[in-house]
C-alpha cells in the first residue's frame, strides 16, 4: 500500500507544478492559492508512505536510496510550509515541485526493481536515528536554498531582458531572495550540526560514511563564514548554494 501513497504524492506534485505553470501564463494567475493546498496534500501522502515504510522496518525509514530520496523530498516540503511564507517566498513551492517530483520518480523506479524489503535493526539506536533524521532535514533546507538560488537567476535574467514576463511580477524582490537564501543555509547548517553531534553519541563509533556528512557540514559552514566576512554578491552566493547542494546530493548514499 505504501507504494500507492508514494505514487499519489508524486502525481500531486507534478499536477501542482503543471497547474501553477499554467496559471502563471493565464490572465488571472492563481499561484498563491495553489501552492499551500498542493504542498499539504503531497505532504500527507509522503507522510503515509514514510509511516508505512517505518512500520515495515521498525525504524526511521531511511534504509535504502529510495527512502532517503523521499525523506529529503518530505523535508523540502516541510521546510517550505514552515518557512516559505515567513521568508516571503510564495513561489518557492512552485520551483521546488519539479525537484521533489524527480526525486520521488527515481524512488518509485528504484523500489519497483530493487526494493530490499524489511530491514529491521538488531538493536535500535536513538542517537543513530536522530543523526540520520536531522541530517536529512538539513538537506531539505539546503535543497530550498538551492531552489532560491535558481529563482535568483530566473529573476536576474528577467530583469536583464528588459521585457519581464508575468513570472517576474509574481516573484519576491531580489533582496528577499538573497536574505532568505542565507537564512535557509544557516537553518540547514544548524540542523546538520545537531545531526553530527548526535553521531558521537551512537553506540557504534562514527565510520567513514559519517566523515562525508562532516565534509558537507564543512562546505556549508565555509560558505556561511566567507559570506559573513566578504559579503558575497547574490549571484555568487546563488551559484555556491546550488553547487553545494549538488555536492550534498552526491553524499546521500553515505548517510
Amino acid at each position: 500500500m505504501d507504494d500507492i501513497y508514494l505514487i499519489l504524492a508524486t502525481l500531486t506534485f507534478l499536477g501542482g507544478f503543471i497547474l501553477a505553470a499554467a496559471s502563471l501564463r493565464s490572465e488571472s494567475p492563481r499561484v498563491k492559492g495553489l501552492n499551500i493546498p498542493v504542498a499539504v496534500a503531497g505532504l500527507i501522502f509522503q507522510s503515509l508512505f514514510l509511516q508505512g515504510r517505518g512500520e515495515l522496518h521498525g525504524r526511521c525509514p531511511i534504509t535504502n536510496g529510495a527512502e532517503v530520496l523521499v525523506f529529503v523530498s518530505w523535508s523540502i516540503v516541510i521546510m517550505y510550509l514552515a518557512l516559505g511564507k515567513a521568508f516571503r517566498l510564495s513561489l518557492l513551492g512552485v520551483f521546488s515541485m519539479p525537484m521533489v517530483f524527480l526525486f520521488q520518480l527515481v524512488a518509485i523506479i528504484y523500489l519497483h526493481f530493487f526494493d530490499p524489503g524489511p530491514r529491521p535493526p538488531e538493536t535500535l539506536d536513538p542517537w543513530l536515528e536522530l543523526h540520520a533524521a536531522m541530517s536529512l532535514l538539513a538537506y531539505g533546507a539546503y535543497g530550498l536554498a538551492g531552489v532560491a538560488g535558481v529563482m535568483y537567476f530566473v529573476q536576474d535574467r528577467q530583469l536583464k531582458s528588459h521585457h519581464p514576463g508575468r513570472l517576474f511580477y509574481s516573484m519576491p524582490p531580489i533582496r528577499y531572495l538573497a536574505d532568505a537564501l542565507v537564512r535557509l543555509l544557516a537553518i540547514g547548517t544548524l540542523l546538520l550540526t545537531v545531526g553530527i553531534v548526535a553521531a558521537f553519541f551512537m553506540k557504534e563509533a562514527p565510520d567513514a560514511s559519517h566523515i562525508i556528512s562532516g565534509a558537507v557540514w564543512l562546505a556549508y559552514v565555509s560558505l556561511l563564514v566567507v559570506h559573513a566576512i566578504k559579503r558575497m554578491p547574490p549571484k555568487r552566493l546563488s551559484i555556491s548554494s546550488i553547487t553545494a547542494f549538488a555536492f550534498a546530493l552526491l553524499t546521500l548514499s553515505a548517510l
